[in-house]
Order: structure tokens, then sequence, then C-alpha cells
């Protein structure tokens, strides 16, 4: 019987074959995560920090506020919402300090004269708007502009809107000075608000049906930035685009109080 040798190639197991590894393909990134929001108490950042602000005594049956301001900066295009949240039996209100001034009519910059401004503090957030520093026989006015322009806004006066405790949300919604146009950080008025509703004083006897006298324009005490004010009790503010809101804290204390140290946490959040 003849034998015949035969030769069997033997190719690796590995060539050819299909391996199941579960994926098409793996892709990574890395997220850069962005906050919007920071929170300054006197010029320094105390985000995401348990911050002790500054202490301040306050006289039984008094309204007292702090030193210090508070201010929460957004850095993003489009609003944000936060909520302040006090921990305290303590009446606790948010308020704001606006600077007023007569201006020169013609030039429209402010007066530089000591004696020609006042300043007002206002609610910043809350149930009712409250305000204080109006001289007597005069008028706190909120103006809405229907035009953004001086010369649009020469051309139409508009009516003297008399502030009350329900003015409602500051600026309101069909406010000019809130649209894309305005932007009271650029010259001639350098503010650091862009947006925002303007407050003015002016003598009460120049009101006369919401009308004002502007023959007597020269006396009236003018805005140097703009305000806003949120309408609610839950202490929610609407930050706008690229700007800020800034409050000092408030506290009012029942003449009947016991005397001595009550701690007060404000929670931004």
């Amino acid at each position: 019987m003849n034998k015949k040798l035969l030769l069997f190639a033997v190719v690796p197991l590995c060539v050819g074959l299909v391996v199941a590894i579960g994926y098409y393909a793996i892709l990574s990134f890395n997220v850069n995560i962005i906050q919007p929001i920071d929170v300054t108490y006197d010029g320094d950042s105390v985000f995401g920090e348990n911050f002790a602000i500054e202490d301040f005594d306050c006289l039984v049956g008094d309204s007292c506020i702090g030193d210090e301001n508070v201010r929460i900066d957004n850095s993003a295009d489009e609003f944000q919402i936060v909520q302040l949240l006090k921990t305290s039996e303590l009446d606790v209100n948010y308020v704001g300090k606006l600077e007023l001034t007569k201006k020169d009519i013609t030039t429209w910059q402010p007066s530089e004269n000591p004696e020609d401004k006042i300043e007002i503090i206002y609610t910043v957030v809350g149930n009712e708007f409250e305000v204080s520093g109006v001289p007597e026989g005069y008028t706190l006015i909120y103006y809405k502009d229907e035009i953004v322009g001086l010369e649009g806004r020469l051309a139409n006066p508009q009516p003297a809107i008399i502030v009350s405790s329900d003015i409602g949300n500051l600026p309101q919604n069909d406010d000019a000075n809130i649209d894309e146009f305005a932007n009271y950080c650029a010259e001639p008025d350098n503010y650091e608000h862009c947006k925002g509703a303007k407050l003015w004083v002016v003598n009460t006897l120049d009101i006369d049906d919401g009308n004002l006298n502007w023959e007597n324009m020269a006396n009236y005490y003018y805005e140097t930035d703009l305000v806003y004010y949120f309408a609610n009790s839950e202490g929610e503010i609407t930050v706008p685009a690229n700007s800020f809101i800034e409050f000092y804290p408030q506290v009012s204390i029942d003449k009947y109080a016991e005397g001595g140290e009550t701690s007060v946490e404000i929670r931004v959040i």
C-alpha cells in the first residue's frame, strides 16, 4: 500500500476571525461647565460658601439696613432665576439704594451740586413695593418710555405713573427701556444697568392727572441708574442677561422684641 504524506497548512485562528467587541465606536469628550451666577458681598465672591456677613445693631421698633451690599451677577446671554430664602423670625427685606439728581436739561448731565441730589431706599423683591427718602412735597414716579432715543422721548412725552405699594414688577413688559435697542451703559448715561426702570422724584404740584408740567423739568430728580423690582413673596429674582441685581439686607424689629443677638441666614438658591 502506497503511503501518502498529507500536508496541511495550519493557518493561525486569529487571522480573519470576527471578534465581538460590543460597540461600533467610543467617542469621548470633555464638558467645560460654565456657571453664569456669581454672588459677591462687599465686592468679594462668596459663591458656594457659607459666609458670615457683617453684623449690625438695631434698636427695637426700628428698621435697619446692613452697610455692605450683596450682588448677584449673571454672565449668561439669557436671564437666570434665583431665590432668596431666609431662616429667621425677624422681618427681613431686601432693598436697593438709588441716587437721584437734578440734571442739566440741555446736556442731561447730572448736577455736581450735592444739594441737588437725594437717595432713596426701595424694595428689590417682596410682596409690596416700599420706598423711603422722598422729600416732603414730592412724589415718586415710574417713567416708562415708549420710544428709545432722546429725540423720540422728547417728542413723545409719557404719563407719570405714581408709584404705589402694588405697582407690580418694574420695569413693566411694555417699557421701551428693556427692549433690544436700550443701552444705558453707553454714552452719555454710563449707567451700571443697561436696561431697567426709571424712577423719578418730582414736585407733587407738577403732576396733573398723570401729566407732568414739563416747564419745571429742571427741578425734577432723575435716575442715575435703572432699577428692578420683583413683586412676589417667595424671594424670586430674575437676574437679567449679562447684568446683575444688588441688594442690602434690611431687618425690622418689633418694639416688644427681647434684646440680645439673633441669627439671620439668607440663602441664595
